[in-house]
């Protein structure tokens, strides 16, 4: 329990210093990036994990760079700076697809119709005042994570992630209530998955899981034979996919803005 607590804590400590030293994280990305063919047990990793982690570690390297808009000048920087929102949007629904597919391979249809509804609904990523980068959207938010919970939860296939990866979304959504600060949402939430996956991929050896400390087996598929529970949260998804899909038609069908 008190590693878990610790790695809780560490999470935080992780976003705190990933926003306040912008540069220094992009550095440190790019690093460990490079590093990260060499360094990690790549072997080890089932393909999708191969695949789930260099969709991740890459998109943080042109995040970070992209929150250090204010540290870079020049036209050349102006013009790159200028078409990652639409990249970084990109790579988010390459993500959700990633998983969505993956998910319908084991017969998960419902979850994998919602990672669908997510990627049609997924808001635009813009800059603000502040220069960071993101959108401010909680109810989609909320819904993205809905849908990773239960996709990890009714996963037929044990991981020793699940646990953790069930708290960092946690602590993002957290955060962003406790900041009452909604644009941060995706800060919070790209830095704390590249924190579990730094951890399992540089920490991990010889077969051995820096996550094997962690009591998972409340998420073992065994345990998770509930019909029940599982048509409840289909019930839950269908209906985050409905305000979804209500909320994104209004949008598009809303008279654009009269000029001033």
């Amino acid at each position: 329990m008190l590693d878990f607590v610790l790695y809780l804590l560490g999470c935080l400590l992780f976003l705190v210093v990933t926003e306040k030293y912008r540069r220094a994280t992009f550095a440190m990305a790019v690093l460990l990036a490079m590093s990260y063919p060499f360094v990690a047990e790549i072997s080890q990793f089932s393909l999708f994990i191969q695949v789930k982690y260099y969709s991740v570690i890459i998109p943080t390297v042109l995040f970070s760079f992209s929150k250090c808009k204010p540290h870079f000048t020049g036209e050349l920087f102006d013009k790159v700076f200028e078409i990652m929102p639409g990249v970084l949007r990109f790579t988010l629904v390459l993500n959700i697809a990633e998983a969505a597919v993956y998910v319908a391979m084991f017969d998960k249809f419902v979850t994998a119709f919602f990672g669908f509804i997510l990627i049609l609904t997924v808001p635009k990523f813009s800059y603000d005042e502040n220069q960071d980068i993101g959108f401010e959207d909680p109810w989609w938010a909320i819904a993205y994570s809905s849908c990773l919970i239960i996709g990890l939860i009714f996963h037929p296939v044990e991981s020793l992630l699940t646990s953790s990866a069930i708290a960092i979304l946690a602590i993002a959504l957290l955060s962003c209530v406790y900041l009452k600060d909604w644009s941060k949402w995706i800060t919070f939430r790209i830095y704390s998955l590249y924190y579990l996956i730094v951890l399992d991929a540089f920490f991990s050896r010889n077969g051995l899981s820096i996550y094997d400390r962690f009591d998972s087996s409340s998420f073992s598929p065994e345990n998770q034979d509930v019909p029940g529970l599982e048509n409840l949260f289909r019930i839950v998804s269908i209906a985050l996919c409905v305000v979804l899909v209500y909320r994104w038609s209004r949008l598009r069908n809303a008279p654009p803005p009269l000029a001033t």
